[in-house]
């Protein structure tokens, strides 16, 4: 399964700041792993740009921790 980061914006719209990243699998791009409903000209990123300082929705990041393999380089074993 892939996913991808879809941005949320904030009263502005997109105009204005992102207010948080949702991470969506790339199935349903519309839906947050959340449940959100996502924009369907939303700015994407990667699923790599996860953990990189984004703000991103904690319910999302979360439920992608489950859903992602394993990666020992991860972790720092190697």
């Amino acid at each position: 399964m892939t996913h991808q980061l879809r941005a949320e914006y904030g009263p502005a719209g997109r105009s204005g700041e992102v207010s948080r990243w949702h991470i969506v699998r790339t199935a349903n791009p519309a839906e947050g792993m959340c449940g959100a409903t996502i924009e369907p000209d939303a700015e994407t990123r990667p699923e790599t740009d996860w953990g990189t300082g984004l703000r991103t929705c904690q319910q999302c990041g979360s439920l992608y921790l489950h859903e992602i393999p394993y990666h020992r380089d991860y972790h720092g074993h190697g």
